[in-house]
């Protein structure tokens, strides 16, 4: 069925067409130029596809009561520019360009969103117990977005969320988009809830001001958000303009995303204004309360903090990255064990190149943290193996502490043991091997430092 623009307001108009046909597939296919909506378009029924045609602009002059609510399964829309006012929504659920509410196995393609007033894309729970699964979000632009919520806001291009239980956002795909959030919105691409199996993929994200791709567990618990794969993705500038500063301006930061995978990435300039707090770990990837994830094959050049930060993260692998251009280390390893630092190459680091600091996770504040009790009372920064690197530095190249007991806050000793430095190739002009490479607070002849070329 042919749409063709019309004078003034063409909700009404459309909302009818999407009543049509309602035993069998529909198709509306909008011929190019402008049609204006003063109200929210609804999916009312499934088997739905939008396609227009190059110069067809659904431009939406309200940022309360705007875009496409999508309430069925099987919905498509392609080709079309979709418009806000460029005024910023007041809440997290309105002004949205599209919004899936528990809507499984839609498409989202070749779109472009400028000037939206909420989340330009949001996945939403129906109910707080059916999520949305299946979906393909590919190859859409998203300029110039509107949506400021303040200092603490999670207004994003394009997010899976939000709050409540009982729900899971399952295999959906998100690949070959190009996010510019003009250092307005906070997250290129997010996951913030539950969920297994979404791919992150080949996007472009730029000039957010928290997080390029971020996939967090919103209600901690121990195995609802997991493998997540973020793979090929190219993020740069992401932080704070001066003189605004700020906790975060991670490039792509997990938080209790388990069994995950971290590939292919090339990261740029990260950490803008970072207030150098550290109460994140302040990486250009960040991996957080993440246990057995992959990090691979990732390029990082420049960060205003770390390279790559990991806490938690027990039985995680770090392999075959390149990091460079770093002000602090290049690598930081925090209360975890049993990981893999293999292959990495490292250069222009600004202070130590990989540097650990590990507590027994029986102390107080641990405990809080650690919701599930897979990883508490243990010690940690145990079963290091580092190996087959290449640092380029004239400073220390690696400096691992365990923890004493004391009269303060740390009520447990935690001595470091069985991690092994090996098969690593030092380029240096200055300092003597031996000097390089430490373990403070270990566990006698325990740690192995052997088979390296300096």
């Amino acid at each position: 069925m042919n749409v063709v623009p019309g004078a003034g307001d063409q909700t009404a108009k459309v909302q009818r067409l999407l009543g049509t046909k309602t035993d069998r597939f529909l198709k509306l296919k909008f011929d190019k130029g402008v049609y204006k909506f003063s109200g929210t378009l609804r999916i009312k029924r499934e088997n739905i596809m939008i396609e227009c045609m190059p110069g067809a602009v659904f431009r939406f002059s309200s940022e309360i009561n705007s875009g496409i609510l999508v309430t069925h399964a099987n919905f498509t829309i392609s080709g079309a520019t979709i418009k806000g006012n460029g005024r910023s929504a007041k809440d997290f659920y309105t002004g949205y360009g599209v919004l899936l509410n528990g809507a499984s196995n839609c498409v989202i393609k070749n779109c472009t969103f400028e000037n939206i007033s909420g989340n330009n894309i949001l996945f939403y729970p129906s109910g707080n117990t059916k999520g949305c699964s299946n979906n393909l979000i590919q190859n859409n632009i998203f300029r110039n977005p509107a949506f400021d919520l303040g200092k603490n806001g999670d207004e994003a291009a394009i997010m899976l969320g939000y709050s409540g239980e009982g729900y899971q956002h399952n295999n959906n795909v998100i690949q070959d988009n190009d996010i510019d959030g003009g250092f307005r919105i906070k997250i290129g691409i997010g996951i913030i809830g539950h969920g297994h199996h979404n791919i992150i993929q080949n996007n472009t994200v730029s000039n957010c001001r928290n997080y390029g791709i971020l996939a967090y567990e919103s209600q901690y618990f121990d195995t609802t958000l997991s493998n997540t794969f973020i793979e090929g993705n190219t993020v740069r500038n992401i932080g704070e303009h001066f003189p605004n500063k700020t906790v975060k301006g991670m490039g792509i930061y997990l938080m209790q995303s388990n069994n995950s995978t971290v590939r292919k990435n090339r990261i740029f300039n990260t950490l803008l204004n970072s207030d150098q707090t550290e109460t994140l770990g302040a990486g250009a990837i960040s991996v957080s309360g993440s246990p057995n994830s992959i990090i691979e094959e990732n390029f990082i050049d420049g960060s205003f903090m770390y390279g790559i930060t990991s806490d938690y993260s027990f039985g995680s692998k770090f392999q075959k990255n390149t990091v460079q251009n770093i002000r602090k280390s290049g690598a930081y390893f925090i209360n975890m064990s049993d990981a893999l630092v293999e292959g990495n190459t490292f250069k222009n680091i600004g202070e130590t190149v990989v540097k650990g600091y590990f507590e027994h996770t029986s102390l107080p504040y641990i405990q809080a943290q650690l919701v599930t009790d897979r990883f508490k009372n243990r010690p940690t920064g145990n079963n290091f193996i580092i190996r087959n690197n290449t640092f380029y530095t004239d400073g220390d190249v690696l400096f691992f502490s365990g923890t004493k007991k004391n009269n303060g806050n740390i009520t447990a000793d935690n001595f470091i043991g069985n991690n092994t430095f090996y098969n690593n190739d030092i380029i240096s002009f200055r300092k003597k091997f031996r000097e390089v490479v430490h373990f403070r607070n270990e566990k006698k002849n325990s740690n192995f430092i052997k088979y390296n070329t300096f």
